[in-house]
């Protein structure tokens, strides 16, 4: 995917109606850089907007690149209600690479590869989080932990959106059952 085809997947998904609370939904993939990457961010995000009918085709491939690209824009980064930045510090650009990825899951329907920070710094209310790697080898908590060693990669995005949409689907999940009561 291209810089102007990226971008225009993002336009596509910014103009599309935001998602209400229960459904802004952000999937973070961890692991191995070398099995969550921007392939497989792209074919999960393409099998969802496929399969998940509430999602209504708005789902957006957040790879590094295109965040980047959002972080510098000050339009881009207006329209997802974001202040400007005029800081060229490096420590400054990681903090705003992060606050980009906030809004982006904030919006909901977008899916990423962790940035190597615990999850709760990305302050996301519904995010899934599935693992691409050994279980050894994660330190943070999934729903779902594939290992890429022992099943086929063609296999993995399919697995992870069907178990991602059970999940989003999930009666317990959407109505909590309250303390003491069944």
């Amino acid at each position: 995917m291209t810089a102007s085809t990226s971008m225009s997947v993002f336009h596509q998904w910014l103009l599309a109606d935001a998602a209400s609370q229960a459904s802004a939904c952000a999937i973070v993939l961890h692991g191995d850089e070398s099995f969550s990457n921007d392939s497989l961010i792209r074919e999960i995000t393409d099998y969802l907007n496929e399969y998940d009918d509430d999602g209504d085709g708005r789902w957006l491939p957040a790879t590094e690149e295109l965040v980047k690209k959002i972080e510098h824009d000050p339009n881009h980064r207006r329209l997802l209600g974001m202040a400007e930045t005029g800081s060229s510090d490096p420590d400054a650009s990681h903090t705003e690479f992060m606050k980009t990825l906030t809004a982006l899951g904030q919006r909901g329907h977008v899916v990423f590869r962790s940035p190597g920070i615990p999850a709760q710094e990305l302050k996301l209310a519904n995010t899934f989080h599935a693992g691409v790697c050994r279980a050894r080898d994660i330190d943070e908590k999934c729903h779902l932990i594939l290992d890429p060693y022992l099943i086929d990669h063609k296999c993995i995005a399919y697995i992870i959106g069907d178990v991602f949409l059970e999940w989003l689907h999930c009666e317990m999940r959407r109505n909590p059952p309250i303390h003491g009561i069944r």
